[in-house]
């Protein structure tokens, strides 16, 4: 377990070594793009210039109290932008490392206090964290369940997407997949119709047909073919004659 709380305080010294205070630099920002004053410049409105990027004590790497000894009386005040605790402070005491070293003392108070009521808690006395929360009652079980935000989260968000998904489910099964479906089902019948029309109505017609037509015509046809040439002579001469005579039927 002591492996990650290693990793993050190596990484913590180096991000104190790359952002190093100007209060360890006599009021120079060191360390040029590394230096993530100088790194954030472009995306920091600056009041003073009245636009983004770095200012005059940011590109020369001076400080704020070098670049105010050099500037005439006559320099344009700061903008109001609101309460800055920061400048309160550097307003109070008339120096930024005077107020550079004021908050690096609180930072360092907080994490005393902190590491002070830790041993206190959890390795002199392991029964007080029960004692308090049994007399902080609700605030400890808000603060215990993260004042309950994963709740709400996944009431508010997390439900009401599955909620929708399983509209959007519902939709796609009954109505896309239905229509679907139906259409299939319609096809499938009229399929079945057509062919009974054409295999019981039409075929059964055609065959009915064809075989009165040759129920029909098969003892004639079997007449005729008697097998003797004498008769189907008789039958061509027979033939000959009707056409002469159909001729000259039409020529008077």
């Amino acid at each position: 377990m002591w492996v990650p709380l290693a990793v993050l305080a190596i990484l913590a010294t180096v991000g104190g070594f790359v952002g190093i205070s100007t209060a360890f630099t006599g009021g120079k920002e060191v360390g040029g793009k590394m230096n993530i004053v100088n790194w954030m410049n472009p995306i920091i409105w600056n009041p003073v210039t009245k636009s983004f990027g770095a200012s005059e004590a940011g590109q020369s790497g001076e400080g704020s109290e070098a670049i105010a000894e050099r500037q005439p009386s006559t320099a344009v005040p700061e903008a109001h932008t609101g309460f800055n605790l920061a400048h309160a402070f550097e307003a109070r005491l008339g120096s930024e490392t005077a107020t550079e070293w004021v908050f690096i003392i609180i930072s360092l108070a907080v994490a005393a206090i902190g590491i002070a009521l830790g041993l206190l808690f959890y390795v002199k006395s392991p029964k007080l964290p029960d004692v308090w929360a049994r007399r902080l009652g609700l605030l400890y079980r808000a603060s215990y369940n993260k004042y309950w935000m994963d709740e709400f989260y996944g009431w508010a968000f997390t439900r009401r997407t599955m909620d929708l998904a399983r509209g959007v489910f519902a939709f796609d099964s009954k109505v896309v997949d239905g229509g679907v479906n139906g259409s299939a089902w319609l096809t499938r019948l009229s399929s079945l119709l057509t062919g009974g029309t054409d295999k019981y109505f039409v075929d059964g017609l055609v065959n009915a047909i064809g075989n009165f037509v040759v129920r029909l015509m098969s003892p004639m046809v079997r007449a005729a073919q008697t097998g003797f040439t004498q008769n189907y002579a008789l039958v061509m001469v027979m033939g000959l004659l009707i056409a002469v005579a159909f001729y000259l039927f039409k020529s008077f």
